[in-house]
């Protein structure tokens, strides 16, 4: 019984490391032809090797690539006029990835122009002993290549399209709306808003005194009679 509850268990377990040990790539969706901030995971599987090297091949249509948090590692790229078809990073010695662990780089990324489609991004993964990992399988595989999804391109400038992880801060700032001469864009000034607020509460107060001193003379009439 105890070998059985311990296959069941294994069983149980074994989908879920292999779901989970696999290259991806976050958001899972961004707008077509819009420049993307992508964030790409990959997993180091063995303690007794390191990850020295990673190809990724782009989708056709990818305009550019630029690295945004390489963790040290060197960037380059390759592919005819306009556009990318390969990346490369390297890591210079001492910070290749080891352990079983996950290395995280962020890049921005010039999309292509074809909403409704989903992007394949297949990457060869080096050991330092000479192992190749070659992500490059259909979702449900082994060794499944990150995909993502275009979604419907938006009515704004590609870099304001960008998808930004929340710890990155964006490349451009909110305008100020408070002016240089204290009233907002397009408003009434400050000064004149808290006139008002203030008049109006000495309104009411007024009129609450006003009411306070006739009900007191009605009072004192009534009881005088």
């Amino acid at each position: 019984m105890k070998l059985l509850a311990s296959l069941v268990a294994a069983a149980v377990l074994l989908p879920a490391s292999v779901a989970f040990a696999h290259v991806e790539v976050r958001p899972e969706r961004a707008p077509a032809g819009s420049d993307a901030r992508l964030t790409f995971e990959v997993p180091n599987e063995r303690a007794d090797a390191a990850t020295r090297r990673i190809v990724m091949q782009m989708p056709r249509g990818v305009t550019s690539v630029e690295g945004l948090a390489l963790r040290g590692w060197r960037l380059s790229t390759s592919g005819p006029s306009g556009t990318v078809r390969r990346v490369t990073l390297v890591a210079p010695s001492g910070r290749e990835l080891t352990g079983e662990r996950r290395a995280r780089f962020r890049l921005r990324v010039g999309l292509p122009r074809r909403e409704g489609t989903t992007l394949t991004f297949k990457v060869l993964q080096f050991y330092d002993d000479g192992q190749v990992v070659r992500w490059l399988g259909p979702e449900g595989t082994t060794e499944p290549a990150p995909t993502l999804r275009l979604t419907a391109a938006r009515d704004v400038a590609p870099e304001a399209a960008q998808t930004t992880p929340q710890d990155e801060p964006t490349a451009t700032q909110p305008p100020d709306s408070s002016g240089k001469d204290g009233k907002e864009d397009g408003g009434v000034p400050i000064w004149a808003g808290i006139g008002l607020i203030l008049l109006s509460a000495i309104a009411a107060n007024a009129l609450a005194r006003r009411r306070n001193r006739r009900r007191m003379e009605r009072y004192e009439s009534e009881h005088r009679e």
